[in-house]
């Protein structure tokens, strides 16, 4: 049957229509058919009229297509929209509309029902939900008003079997916003024959019939969901697997394909690449489902990938062509019985559509020809919603103008060749540069700015921008740019905010004076270098140098932020207090913390969450013996920092002054590099020394002596103060060393030769952002790794070849470990058996190693991490046979699928302990409910600092999968506690708009408790939760024997009421804390109580204290370090 509407999509049988994932519930043809018209009904008797606008917001379920053709067959236009979308864009598009009716699911969607309280007139809001069917019964629909004064009841289920009023090819059905290069996103209405011709195409094009099965990942607001994944396979009798997830999961992806027989999945190529990354522990090869095509489209398809995918998935792959204003499909590759399908071409005309390549007079061009791909057919929408100016020029010539290049082979294959349109197209998604230019010049700091698309190796494009500030926008010297994106963030989407801003003095514009997006990259983006010299060189703030004074405060402020520092960490006092402001004139921002401790800790996590130094100041003295604790934990971590302190006068040493120390002394045992600026003039030479020696080699802390009276004395004139600052030659570039090409030679002859290889990524590599090259290594090689604490997202933890919870599998068992960025100290079990196999071969990569671990390892390649990385990857690909493997003893041996069967068993073991709900509340439910909201964040997802024995051990497991480098601040190499508070203030300095979640125990979070009021001023995203057990370990877990002995002691020294020493008062209040300083403060108890009170923070990004009670006998004393506990008798 030809269809002409919607309501030809569904016969009344009992033929299967949808089929629940993992279990779900199904629903046939004629149960689907009926809930439609009964929705349909429904909204008739709410009031909805013919042409109203009804816009959805919900994810890929049954209340979802109910809702969408129930909405149609009401003869009103469905408008589903992202419902991850922010609050100003829903009511944006729903206004835009001019939207009758908002529609959610059973769970509601808040930011769409509180914009539909706020769009002009107001809008009310329907829940709806469907219940399967139970006891031989069909299934039940249910409608509910969400808006107050709203009523509606759901139609009688006899209003299911036939519409009083059906609609007519000509209503519009569906109405989607497609982006452009205009100044707003323009409307597409489609009617129900467009769609229906659409759908004609579709089903001819892979010859859909009733036995096939249509895995559905593509989201159903996005027309290539709806269309070729749900509507066309409906259309031809073919059922569809809704996942449970409601979106696409790679998790469940084959285990739905297999449990229903699934023949056939349309997907963006961003979701391609996910399903062959996890390939190897998902894929079921020896029982695949039928699949007979995978369709790509919405983005271009790699021709690698479309090679592997169809080598690894057995089912060949057709790519497509599309957009909203066809109803979606225009061209594809055809099934392989009906022709060639050629990679890199998205195919021929199908069906109905015309394509036609023209040239700038709108004339047809010879085959061959590149020119601009127009197109013609029913399928067509009829013209833009209220854009005279757009229609006209997009049907100039009688065809529609798609805005993309491209040219026709002889046998009408169609190849795409670039675009005359500029959006952005982020793996499907459709970005407009104008949205994003609006966004980014509503800042008031921002004077001129162009976003435009970034090549991307992940989604193809990503959004970049540009920017020209304001005279007060140069004056905010720190974090602009970070400041930038946050600030785009609260007005767009996640994936619309740029991923880099470049602040520069003038926009690059062609002859006309109009900015020209299409020079942006080869302005912005390759021109960087690429030389052996690391970090890119930060936008520095516009300030005139020449108007300062040249006293020693600025001396040392202009050499800082001549070397690219944005931010420092201190305490003021005598003799430094000027010193912090002259850094802010300089454009650096000065964090005064409550403690030089705790500073410590936040500079030196600055410094390695940056890579440039973090900077301590305080004050001589107390304030440098107090500072030791940040020099010592980053040396031992080695992460670059500088402690610059005052001292007291010259002309005073040995007489008794003032806070008189022997300060380089003092710090002598706890940095690589100390020296005094003895000289006024000396001050910016010793200060590039100290930098210079913190960051090369391998970094550590590096300390700076300046007397009170070289501090308050000045240079003569301005001649001097050039030739003094003349020893910073700019921003800190430290040298990459590459390895020796014998030493890499050898590390991939001994790779080769490994059965059972290991990667294992350090901070160190994090700290030197190899991200990139290790990433690649592992990818190419299929190299298994695991990562340490701070290493853990350097290569994402959701790779198939992540080992981390196989940890003791992996260690046990390599023959040979590449140790990157890594000691091999006792986070590492000092590299000896039982933990390591006897035997193991390690190839240590350090720039710096030190003797002891030189002496445990095979091969030492003397080399930056990421530079190694890449010259393995290059050996190995060039030991490789053609299309041979790059580790070919660990392919024999099933070296990967051994590690991906362990984690996995491991992964289900964990699973499960977390499926329960304890009360009162342990580490297992607390830390589960704590995952699942940092994974609903947007990627990357928020910076977690943890700290205290048992909290952080197991925020370690549980507190996955992380994805971004650079993510994860603990206790380090010295096991160090109290650093939890600084840490997390340099995470919300460093990168605020990811904000930062900081697990405490409630003894870590009393070191340096008073920094909430540090985060309180300076308004930080932070959000503490204080696990509270009521004391160190929890309860009292003293032996019998002991406690007994103790408290007959203190009973006779007249103190028998004295708690044990592990105790605090119980039940303490600490959000009582952030509420003093103005923040915001909550104490929960049950894991629904931790839930709502941690969205709600990470929603609101203010300073916020969430004091969880926990039972006191949860957890273990000192977590999991048994062996440092002392013998039980």
């Amino acid at each position: 049957m030809t269809l002409a509407t919607l309501w030809d999509v569904l016969s009344a049988d009992d033929r299967p229509a949808l089929l629940g994932g993992s279990g779900g519930p199904s629903y046939t043809r004629g149960q689907l058919r009926r809930l439609a018209a009964q929705f349909a009904a429904t909204l008739r008797a709410a009031g909805v009229q013919p042409g109203d606008t009804v816009t959805i917001a919900e994810p890929n379920t049954v209340e979802f297509v109910v809702a969408f053709l129930g909405t149609t067959l009401a003869r009103a236009v469905a408008a589903p929209l992202n419902q991850n979308y922010r609050q100003d864009e829903f009511q944006f598009y729903m206004e835009d509309a001019q939207s009758k009716l908002l529609v959610v699911g059973r769970g509601g969607n808040e930011a769409a029902e509180a914009a539909a309280k706020l769009a002009e007139g107001g809008i009310p809001c329907l829940g709806v939900a469907v219940a399967p069917g139970s006891g031989g019964g069909g299934p039940s629909l249910s409608a509910e008003p969400r808006s107050e004064g709203y009523k509606v009841a759901a139609a009688g289920e006899d209003k299911g079997e036939a519409l009083e009023d059906p609609p007519q090819p000509s209503d519009v059905a569906l109405f989607l916003h497609t982006s452009g290069t205009t100044s707003r996103p323009k409307g597409v209405p489609l009617s129900h024959a467009n769609l229906a011709a659409s759908l004609e195409n579709i089903k001819q094009t892979y010859e859909f019939t009733p036995e096939d099965r249509s895995l559905l990942v593509m989201p159903l607001f996005h027309v290539h969901g709806l269309m070729a994944g749900l509507l066309a396979p409906l259309a031809a009798g073919a059922a569809v697997i809704l996942p449970a997830a409601g979106r696409f999961a790679a998790s469940t992806f084959w285990k739905d394909a297999v449990e229903h027989g699934a023949t056939f999945y349309t997907a963006v190529p961003t979701m391609h690449q996910i399903l062959l990354a996890r390939a190897d522990e998902d894929y079921p090869a020896s029982s695949p489902p039928p699949l007979r095509a995978i369709r790509s489209c919405s983005s271009a398809l790699a021709a690698a990938t479309l090679e592997k995918l169809e080598a690894t998935f057995k089912a060949p792959v057709l790519e497509a062509y599309a957009m909203t204003e066809a109803s979606h499909q225009m061209t594809s590759n055809p099934l392989p019985k009906r022709g060639a399908h050629k990679p890199g071409s998205v195919g021929k005309p199908q069906g109905s559509v015309q394509v036609c390549i023209l040239d700038e007079r709108c004339q047809p061009v010879p085959t061959g020809t590149v020119g601009e791909v127009c197109i013609r057919g029913p399928n067509v929408t009829a013209g833009y919603k209220d854009n005279p100016k757009a229609n006209e020029e997009a049907f100039a010539g009688g065809w529609f103008h798609t805005g993309d290049q491209g040219r026709l082979d002889e046998e009408g294959y169609l190849t795409l060749t670039g675009r005359i349109k500029e959006l952005i197209n982020r793996g499907g998604e459709k970005i407009s540069p104008i949205e994003v230019d609006g966004a980014l010049l509503a800042h008031p700091a921002v004077a001129e700015a162009v976003s435009f698309a970034a090549p991307d190796d992940k989604y193809g494009e990503v959004v970049a921008a540009a920017v020209v500030l304001t005279e007060e926008g140069k004056k905010q010297a720190d974090g602009i740019e970070e400041d930038i994106k946050a600030f785009v963030g609260k007005r767009l989407s996640a994936f619309k905010v740029p991923t880099r801003v470049f602040v520069t003095d003038a926009l690059p514009k062609g002859p006309t004076g109009k900015i020209s997006r299409r020079f942006m990259v080869d302005a912005f983006i390759n021109k960087k270098g690429q030389g052996g010299e690391g970090s890119a060189e930060p936008a520095a703030p516009t300030i005139d140098f020449s108007q300062q004074p040249n006293d020693g405060y600025f001396l040392i402020s202009r050499a800082l932020a001549r070397l690219g520092v944005r931010h420092m960490f201190g305490v003021v006092g005598i003799p430094v207090t000027q010193l912090a402001s002259a850094a802010q004139a300089c454009g650096i921002r000065f964090i005064s913390c409550r403690n030089e401790q705790a500073a410590g800790y936040a500079a030196a996590a600055a410094g390695f969450l940056t890579g440039t130094p973090g900077v301590l100041l305080t004050v001589s003295g107390p304030g440098v013996v107090h500072g030791l604790a940040g020099l010592s934990n980053a040396q031992a971590n080695c992460w670059p920092l500088v402690m610059i302190s005052g001292s007291c006068e010259q002309a005073e040493v040995g007489k008794g002054a003032f806070q008189e120390l022997d300060q380089l002394a003092a710090v002598g045992e706890h940095v690589k590099w100390a020296g005094q600026a003895a000289r006024l003039e000396d001050v910016p030479r010793v200060i590039a020394q100290a930098f210079q020696a913190a960051a090369s080699g391998r970094p550590g802390a590096a300390y700076v002596d300046i007397p009170s009276n070289i501090l308050m004395s000045s240079l003569p004139d301005a001649a001097a103060g050039t030739a003094a600052e003349a020893a910073v030659g700019g921003v800190l570039r430290v040298p990459r060393p590459a390895p020796p090409a014998a030493d890499a030679d050898a590390a991939v002859q001994l790779l080769r030769s490994a059965q059972r290889p290991l990667l294992v990524v350090g901070k160190g590599a994090a700290l030197g952002k190899a991200e990139g090259p290790l990433r690649a290594l592992v990818e190419a090689a299929r190299l298994p790794f695991l990562a340490t604490a701070m290493g853990r997202g350097v290569v994402p933890d959701d790779s198939p070849l992540c080992a981390n919870a196989a940890r003791s599998m992996a260690l046990g068992q390599a023959d040979v470990a590449v140790v990157c960025g890594a000691r091999l100290n006792w986070q590492l079990h000092f590299g000896e058996a039982p933990r390591w196999a006897q035997g193991v071969r390690f190839i240590l990569v350090d720039v710096e190693p030190s003797e002891q671990d030189a002496a445990k390892a095979a091969l030492v390649l003397r080399s930056d991490a990421g530079v190694a990385a890449d010259a393995l990857l290059a050996g190995l690909r060039s030991a490789a046979a053609a299309g041979g493997p790059l580790l070919p003893g660990a392919e024999q041996a099933g070296w990967s699928a051994a590690l991906a069967g362990k984690a996995g068993a491991a992964r289900e073991k964990l699973a499960a302990r977390l499926a329960k709900t304890a009360f009162p509340l342990d580490y297992y439910t607390t830390l589960r409910v704590v995952r699942d909201e940092i994974i609903r964040r947007p990627a990357p997802g928020p910076i977690v600092v943890a700290e205290g024995a048992n909290t952080m051990d197991n925020a370690r497991v549980l507190l996955e999968p992380v994805a971004a480098p650079r993510s994860r601040l603990d206790a380090g190499t010295h096991g160090t506690m109290g650093v939890g508070l600084g840490y997390a203030v340099a995470a919300a300095v460093a990168a605020p708009e990811r904000g930062v979640v900081a697990v405490e125990g409630d003894s870590a979070f009393g070191f340096s408790g008073m920094e909430c009021e540090t985060i309180c001023r300076y308004k930080l995203p932070v959000c503490i939760l204080v696990f509270n057990n009521s004391g160190i370990y929890g309860g009292d877990r003293r032996e019998q024997r002991l406690r007994q002995l103790a408290e007959a002691g203190l009973a006779a020294a007249g103190h028998a009421d004295d708690p044990a020493p592990t105790a605090f008062v119980p039940s303490a209040r600490y959000q009582l804390l952030m509420e003093a300083f103005g923040g915001r403060g909550a104490e929960v108890a049950t894991a629904e109580e931790l839930q709502s009170a941690l969205r709600e923070a990470l929603a609101s990004r203010q300073p916020t204290l969430i004091n969880v009670t926990l039972d006191p006998m949860a957890g273990v004393e000192s977590g999991n370090v048994h062996a440092f506990n002392a013998p039980k008798s």
